[in-house]
């Protein structure tokens, strides 16, 4: 009597789940812009321009420390989609970091300090690769890409608000990089998830955030206030009143952005649970893209 047919080996019968969660399928854009000619071009305000510029002068140091934590980690994934978008993560990441420092470098020629606040922001990424091991450092860049992520959100939410207020130049940039950050939002967070058991992910994510919160604010502050100076608006009650508004009023992005914020400490937090592929496909929508398919996970 013949034996039965054997069925197929285990490892083909239940392929191995995917390492990736992302939901949406992107690719690095090689865009240029001149934005930053303009001074004050946030509506003619000072302060409000101060503090987009104060978010750029992190951006180039900032994006190569999330380019180098992810690369060094790469070896260790075994999924060729989480693989591939590591490729594009690294493609956009690298695009940010050259278009911020032109941005940087034009608004440096009116006669702002981006200089020192990019030595800076260097300074603290420095101290980082020194003192943490490369998962916590990671971790910083996973914490760091959600503070981005949800601020991208916000932006892209009140985008017509923002389009009234900046100029068009600026508009494009911010709105391009936002359209990004929320494209590869999950990235740095699969690699994390990928090389580290389920406690020691969530211990060190969260740990990260709280950190993450505490050195960017502190950064941010003291960049806004040598922005400011510049313009002798230091001391400004008015000028910080008017930052105040614009962040926690109106249009309030760090108010409204709370609730993703403190999402970030449920065990189960990903960060497509926050689904708003909507807004990249009408962003590529105006800009003439195919809308991408979604990116399905084994």
């Amino acid at each position: 009597m013949s034996a039965a047919p054997t069925s197929a080996a285990p490892a083909s019968a239940a392929a191995a789940p995917s390492q990736s969660g992302s939901q949406l399928a992107f690719t690095m854009r090689n865009r240029q812009f001149q934005a930053g000619e303009r001074k004050s071009w946030y509506d003619g305000d000072p302060a409000i321009t101060a503090y987009f510029n104060a978010l750029s002068a992190m951006f180039p140091a900032g994006e190569r420390f999330f380019c180098d934590t992810v690369r060094y980690q790469k070896h260790k994934i075994t999924d060729p989609k989480l693989q591939g978008e590591i490729k594009e993560f690294l493609g956009q990441e690298a695009i940010h970091s050259r278009e911020h420092q032109s941005y940087n470098d034009r608004v440096a020629a009116q006669g702002y300090p981006m200089d020192k606040l990019e030595r800076r922001t260097a300074r603290m990424q420095n101290l980082a690769r020194m003192l943490m091991p490369k998962k916590a450092q990671l971790g910083q860049t996973v914490a760091l890409e959600h503070f981005t992520a949800v601020l991208a959100d916000h932006l892209l939410r009140e985008r017509e608000t923002f389009g009234r207020h900046a100029s068009p130049e600026e508009y494009e940039l911010w709105m391009w990089h936002a359209v990004e950050e929320t494209e590869h939002k999950a990235v740095a967070f699969d690699v994390l998830k990928a090389i580290t058991n389920p406690v020691t992910f969530y211990l060190l994510r969260t740990r990260s955030l709280l950190m993450a919160t505490i050195f960017f604010n502190i950064n941010l502050t003291l960049h806004i206030r040598d922005l400011l100076k510049a313009d002798r608006l230091q001391w400004s009650p008015r000028a910080w009143g008017r930052i105040f508004h614009y962040l926690w009023i109106n249009p309030g992005p760090l108010w409204k952005s709370i609730p993703a914020y403190l999402d970030w400490f449920r065990p189960s937090f990903h960060p497509w649970m926050h689904d708003n592929r909507e807004l990249v496909a009408e962003w590529k929508s105006a800009h003439g893209e195919a809308p991408a398919e979604a990116a399905s996970a084994a």
